[in-house]
């Protein structure tokens, strides 16, 4: 809006079969391409990109339907990769007209409660999580990736040198600690493990786990459970990148209560079920 470009922003209301996205995702689309996000696999996109200048003309916005349940959307349709139903609210916008959304603001570290409304009719109330916070405790060559992949998932990624006995652990969700420094690391598990942080992980193997463990006071020691080490998924990494991919995958799976195990295993659906509509 601040070039003075034109768009939509496009909110997935709900859904129902199998669908990419679920509800709460949204894109925006300016003057014909995606320049953010995404409500699908990119099929739907390019059918709004090809509608938005239609409803540019009016900037009302409105309720749209995409249904792929049917064979005939595999020929005729939109040719979906997922058999299910989506229900999108889409709002153009220019700097005269801006979405709704433009008024969102971050409560700090508390979930805010947002509810998207067309006129005096809720469509969808949401609770939006803060960004994942992540704390890196270390220097090496093997921080960077890690910090590079934290950042492209949209997590709050800050590094630090070394221990640091004024940290507020309160303001993350999980720390990594790789100083290869036996003292600091110490020093670190004292801090880290009796604290409210999800994940704490440590670099190494566990024979260095156990003695870091043996040298923590008995109150860290008594949430020895809590520490994961060696760190990261079984990926088979051995370059730096690679390890930053094993660590970050396992705090993603722990974060979101999930084992981690390949998606063909698992009996239960890939998304929880989403909440009653209005």
């Amino acid at each position: 809006m601040r070039d003075g470009r034109r768009g939509v922003l496009v909110t997935l209301l709900r859904t129902s079969g199998s669908t990419y996205r679920r509800a709460g995702a949204r894109a925006v689309l300016a003057d014909g391409a995606v320049a953010c996000g995404l409500v699908s696999g990119g099929c739907i996109e390019r059918d709004l990109a090809e509608r938005m200048h239609e409803w540019l003309a009016d900037f009302t916005p409105r309720v749209v339907t995409y249904d792929s349940t049917s064979d005939a959307d595999l020929v005729f349709g939109s040719g979906l990769g997922c058999r299910g139903t989506l229900e999108l609210l889409v709002e153009p916008f220019d700097a005269a007209h801006p979405p709704a959304i433009d008024a969102f603001r971050r409560n700090g570290r508390e979930p805010v409660v947002w509810t998207t409304r067309l006129g005096e009719r809720e469509l969808l109330v949401e609770v939006i999580e803060p960004p994942r916070a992540l704390a890196i405790f270390g220097n090496g060559p093997d921080v960077a990736p890690l910090v590079a992949f934290a950042q492209q998932l949209g997590w709050d990624a800050t590094r630090f040198a070394a221990a640091a006995r004024d940290v507020d652990v309160h303001a993350f969700d999980a720390a990594v600690v790789m100083t290869h420094n036996f003292l600091h690391d110490v020093e670190l598990l004292e801090l880290l493990l009796p604290s409210p942080v999800r994940y704490v992980g440590i670099l190494g193997p566990k024979r260095r786990r156990e003695e870091l463990l043996a040298h923590v006071s008995d109150a860290a020691r008594a949430h020895a459970d809590r520490l994961r080490g060696p760190i990261g998924l079984d990926l088979g990494a051995e370059t730096p990148e690679e390890i930053a991919l094993s660590i970050v995958a396992e705090v993603q799976a722990v974060l979101h209560g999930r084992d981690a195990r390949a998606l063909q295993e698992r009996r239960a659906p890939i998304h929880e079920p989403e909440a009653a509509c209005p």
